[in-house]
């Protein structure tokens, strides 16, 4: 699997909060990616928001084209579907509080 990068950095917006997260929030509508890691970091006096992500798209792409190959597979796009469940007789513990 492929990941892809997108970064945006607040100084193409003029450091507005509000025009960075409506760039942010226009790629988010416009492409459906599938985030797996988010990251924010400064660059001088500028905020750099840093996503790798999936291709909606052309992970559904994939998927339908392994449907018409096996015609049995089912729709996965849980967020952590390679990840196996604990015990379901075990109950989930909080973290700790500090």
């Amino acid at each position: 699997m492929v990941y892809r990068f997108k970064g945006f950095d607040s100084a193409e917006c003029g450091d507005s909060m509000a025009a960075l997260e409506a760039l942010v929030n226009t790629w988010m509508e416009d492409e459906h990616p599938r985030i797996r890691h988010m990251g924010q970091s400064m660059r001088g006096e500028h905020i750099v928001l840093s996503f790798v992500y999936e291709d909606a798209r052309e992970l559904e792409h994939r998927v339908s084209a392994q449907k018409g190959v096996t015609g049995s597979l089912s729709r996965i796009f849980d967020d952590d579907a390679d990840e196996h469940p604990t015990n379901p007789r075990i109950p989930a513990t909080p973290p700790p509080m500090h």
